[in-house]
């Protein structure tokens, strides 16, 4: 099959990172053996907006193919714009965060595509009568990096970024379990290429604590990851912090990261949010807490009790590679939209 994907490279516009997505929306269908042309529309708006618009429909036009995935982010496409893709391809919008998304953007564009593909169960379940396009995947385990067998070497750690509450509580972890955190924002070096760790420097950590994107303007993106190094840490840590805070709106939601790790070997340490007990087993597939005390509590107690940290981990990787791969999410969705041949 070939694919048309439209989304973003690099990771917030982060020169050393590259966007998550690129590897769930590019990589993943490539391994599947789809042929796919990728367009960075991040990349081409430097000539303005309806420049990058006419560039993305002459690039679809070139490249004859069987479905278009656009990974929905702002206001990179009008109505117009997605009409004229459709009659090339069935499109396929990719959403993010519509547990607080939904109803002021995603809904008004859900019918400029053939298909809108939620990754809110509730958003699907509630909505799906109303809108007959609508499709939904959650988020999903890439299976690129499997740290099964890779030594654990990082007792508690949280990877990704540091902000607002979260950095509260990092805070709080890493004087009451040693946590250590790393990502935009972390004040920590990227590891080196032979996995070592730099020390921080407390000037620069205490910048980045205060504003991540004047610490990458000062000192170059010292702390950002690109994802394979963020998969790399995961691989190397027996517990793993995930706080599930939404960034808008003070509710929980299920994120990408309870995927992405789920092959790593560690153990999900995992604040209780809507939904997620569909997709792993409190305390057989993956730990929870409600308040930070409990979590330092149960950080502690696992990083004491290796066997019962591994036997949860491998429990966790078990149900990932059965049920939560991207190869799951994007050869459900192309059979939900009638295009798969399996």
């Amino acid at each position: 099959m070939r694919l048309f994907v439209c989304g973003a490279y690099h990771y917030y516009g982060l020169p050393t990172a590259v966007e998550p997505q690129y590897y769930y929306l590019v990589k993943v269908p490539q391994a599947l053996g789809h042929e796919v042309r990728f367009f960075d529309f991040h990349a081409a708006p430097r000539r303005g907006q309806p420049a990058m618009r006419e560039a993305f429909l002459a690039a679809l036009r070139d490249f004859p193919c069987d479905a278009v995935f656009i990974a929905t982010h702002r206001d990179e496409f009008d109505r117009d714009t997605l009409t004229a893709a459709a009659r090339l391809a069935p499109t396929f919008a990719w959403n993010s965060d519509d547990e607080w998304r939904w109803t002021d953007y995603s809904a008004p564009r859900a019918d400029w595509y053939t298909f809108m593909v939620t990754n809110s169960p509730d958003v699907y379940e509630t909505q799906r009568d109303a809108v007959p396009n609508l499709l939904h995947a959650q988020w999903a385990c890439t299976g690129f990096w499997n740290g099964l067998a890779v030594a654990k070497d990082v007792d508690f750690s949280f990877v990704g970024q540091v902000y607002g509450e979260r950095a509260r509580q990092i805070r709080q972890l890493r004087r009451g379990a040693g946590l250590i955190a790393f990502g935009l924002g972390s004040g920590n070096p990227a590891p080196l290429p032979d996995g070592g760790f730099r020390p921080p420097s407390p000037f620069r950590r205490a910048i980045s604590e205060w504003s991540p994107s004047l610490a990458y303007r000062l000192f170059g993106g010292f702390d950002t990851l690109d994802f394979a190094q963020v998969n790399g840490l995961w691989n190397r840590s027996r517990v793993s912090f995930t706080p599930l805070d939404s960034s808008r709106g003070g509710a929980r939601q299920i994120k990408s990261r309870v995927f992405d790790m789920g092959l790593s070997g560690t153990l999900m340490l995992a604040h209780r949010a809507p939904r997620l007990d569909d997709y792993y087993t409190p305390d057989k597939e993956y730990v929870p807490f409600d308040t930070l005390e409990e979590c330092l509590d149960k950080a502690r107690y696992f990083l004491e009790h290796e066997a019962e940290r591994a036997r949860i981990a491998a429990a966790y990787a078990a149900r990932t590679q059965a049920e939560h791969l991207w190869s799951h999410r994007i050869n459900a969705v192309l059979r939900a939209a009638g295009l798969s041949r399996g």
